[in-house]
Order: structure tokens, then C-alpha cells, then sequence
């Protein structure tokens, strides 16, 4: 099979085009829905330019309209809440929770030197822990943006393992040529 025509590959291109429009579509079943045929239909075109048999692009089709919509609404719906939040992210990351955080880091890197049951001694350590706190809204939101991609990498893989299910649609008299003398 032309690897294009993968399960993941297909599942991916679906994947894209569903997050360039999540945050309109994410709350409605049946606009997910038709956005994946969308998608679909200029596969299948393709796939028929291709004179491939077309019983694998209907496996293909049912396993991604029957998979695809519910694992991607599942991981998109709280993704999306959150990205609308913020990812919880205190005062959005502005300038003055940034400076907040320094101040907190710069305290608590201060008290773990201090204290005698920890053995951190050295005098820079509170102010490294100041500068990384600088960029904690940034780390949190990319944390909450690495797992969201870790999911739909998630749901790529569990395609992928529909694959040989999916190649049993073909058979190789699908593959061979039409006999001479037949149209």
C-alpha cells in the first residue's frame, strides 16, 4: 500500500486539519464529524486516481469515522479549556507574576541553602533558582502543550496498529490488472 495511504498518515492529515479549526469546532459532534469527511473526500479521490481497490479505503474510512472523533474530542476538549485559561498560568505570566516568582525563587533557594539538613552550600544556588523562576509560566505552558501533542501522537499509533487490520481489505486479484479482452 502506498504510505500515503496509511492509517497514520491519513490519520494525521484528519489530526491537522482538526487542530487548525479546534477551538471552533471542539464542543460540536456533528461539525467534527464532517470535517473528517471533508478531509476524507479528497483522499478517496486520489486513492481512485490511483485505480487502488477501493475496499481498503472503505476500512479505512470506517476506522477512522468510528475511531477518530471521540479519542480527538476526548484529548481536545480539556486541552482546549485550559489553553483558554491560560494553562492556569497565575496573572497570565505577566511581568509582575514573573517578578513574583523570582522573589519566591530567590527565598526558597535562600532557605534551602540555609537549612542545615539539606546539602546545598553553595551561595549562587538561590539566584539560579530566581532566574529559572523567571520562565515558569513559559515551562507551564509548554508542559500542558507537550502532553496534548504526546495524546494525538497517542491516537497516530493506535491507527497504526489498525493497519494490518486494515491491508487484509486487499487482496492481491485486487491488485492485479484487468484480463485482456475484458473492459
Amino acid at each position: 500500500m502506498l504510505s500515503e495511504f496509511s492509517a497514520r498518515a491519513v490519520t494525521l492529515q484528519v489530526l491537522e486539519h482538526l487542530e487548525r479549526r479546534r477551538p471552533a469546532i471542539v464542543g460540536d459532534e456533528a461539525r467534527i464529524r464532517q470535517e473528517i469527511a471533508d478531509v476524507l473526500v479528497p483522499l478517496r479521490r486520489t486513492y481512485a486516481e490511483y485505480e487502488l481497490p477501493m475496499s481498503y479505503m472503505d476500512a479505512l474510512d470506517k476506522e477512522v469515522t468510528a475511531t477518530l472523533p471521540v479519542r480527538w474530542r476526548a484529548a481536545a476538549e480539556p486541552f482546549t479549556r485550559l489553553e483558554q485559561k491560560g494553562f492556569g498560568v497565575w496573572r497570565g505570566g505577566d511581568p509582575v507574576a514573573r517578578l513574583t516568582y523570582v522573589l519566591l525563587g530567590l527565598i526558597i533557594g535562600g532557605l534551602i541553602v540555609w537549612a542545615p539538613f539539606i546539602p546545598i552550600w553553595e551561595k549562587w544556588f538561590p539566584f539560579a533558582v530566581a532566574v529559572l523562576a523567571w520562565w515558569l509560566p513559559d515551562v507551564q505552558a509548554r508542559w500542558h502543550k507537550r502532553r496534548y501533542a504526546r495524546e494525538l501522537g497517542a491516537i497516530a499509533a493506535t491507527m497504526d496498529r489498525a493497519q494490518p487490520e486494515l491491508d487484509q481489505h486487499i487482496t492481491v486479484t485486487d491488485l492485479l490488472p484487468p484480463a485482456r479482452g475484458t473492459p
